[in-house]
């Protein structure tokens, strides 16, 4: 559907033919006694024959009548409403927290029967998880020597993914700065107004010392209402067979305070021992954080002035050429 957003621009077309009525008209000098020349007769001849001049100027009037024309009509602003779209009326902010250290490069879940490392099954199933939440307004956060944001909030889905798989090891250190993840994917949160606001938390080990104390962060989150689910990565009882024997290998990951921090902040703590069960956790978060709220109408709209304005810009270009030639 075609509208124009500012109608009463049409009212220009109206001061052309205003400037030529109403400007005062050169009045004639009755007393002037024009000259007689013999030879009057044969010029007025001349004059009627060289008509193309005229007819030029003609050509010219009309372009720059039409360029007027659509100069007005860019300046009323069309625009073109696109078919209705339905959309969440409840806004809700989700900023995913991940853990980027060291320990993140083990070797120990499988993604379509190969063995891989803990970060990259953790992207997979995290880009299976943007793709559900279209509706929602997320932001990347990661952490391991420090934190920092690594894509602020957005409803583009498809940037976020691109830029998710771009995570590598090392990318933030080697170190668990759990503290500062945390009260970055808080002030992430809490940036942008919205209904609701979580922080879904991700590590396999133990939170180092950070320049936000973890008591600081959760009393951060508290204070503005952001609700933390903390996801454990790894095999906190994990063993490996020699000579028959199972020898226990050691765990870094801090379950205890994954749990306090989901406690605290109304949330809830998961394990993830392999790639199913983190791709459960994901889909519980995502059943527990479903949108309830009515839906609403809108219209998207594409603008259309650019057409009107170029085809008025080709008129006048028209226009001067004709009166370059003449």
């Amino acid at each position: 559907m075609n509208i124009f957003i500012w109608p009463l621009s049409f009212l220009f077309l109206l001061l052309p033919p205003a400037v030529y009525f109403l400007s005062p008209k050169k009045e004639k000098n009755k007393n002037f006694q024009s000259l007689k020349i013999p030879f009057f007769d044969q010029i007025k001849t001349l004059k009627n024959q060289s008509t193309q001049p005229k007819s030029r100027k003609k050509i010219s009037l009309f372009f720059l009548i039409l360029a007027w024309i659509f100069f007005v009509l860019a300046s009323a602003r069309p625009v073109w409403f696109i078919n209705h779209k339905t959309l969440p009326f409840e806004t809700r902010n989700i900023i995913l927290s991940l853990d980027v250290s060291g320990s993140m490069k083990e070797m120990d879940f499988v993604v379509k029967g190969e063995t891989v490392d803990r970060l990259t099954a953790v992207k997979q199933v995290v880009d299976n998880f943007l793709t559900k939440r279209e509706e929602d307004n997320i932001a990347l956060v990661l952490f391991a020597d420090e934190a920092y944001t690594y894509a602020p909030l957005s409803y583009d889905k498809k940037t976020l993914k691109s830029l998710l798989k771009e995570i590598n090891h090392g990318i933030a250190g080697n170190m668990t700065a759990m503290g500062d993840g945390l009260a970055l994917a808080v002030q992430n949160a809490i940036k942008v107004p919205a209904d609701s606001q979580i922080v879904i938390l991700l590590s396999d080990g133990e939170a180092s010392p950070s320049l936000v104390g973890l008591n600081e962060a959760i009393k951060l989150a508290k204070e503005n209402n952001v609700k933390v689910y903390t996801i454990g990565i790894g095999n906190p009882q994990n063993y490996q067979e020699v000579f028959g024997m199972k020898v226990p290998l050691p765990s870094t990951l801090d379950e205890q305070t994954l749990q306090i921090i989901a406690k605290e902040t109304g949330g809830e703590y998961f394990l993830a021992e392999n790639t199913d069960t983190l791709k459960k956790i994901y889909q519980k978060i995502d059943l527990l954080e479903k949108n309830k709220s009515l839906d609403k109408h809108v219209k998207p709209k594409k603008e259309l002035f650019f057409i009107p304005l170029c085809i008025g810009m080709i008129f006048l270009f028209l226009s001067f050429l004709k009166r370059r030639s003449e």
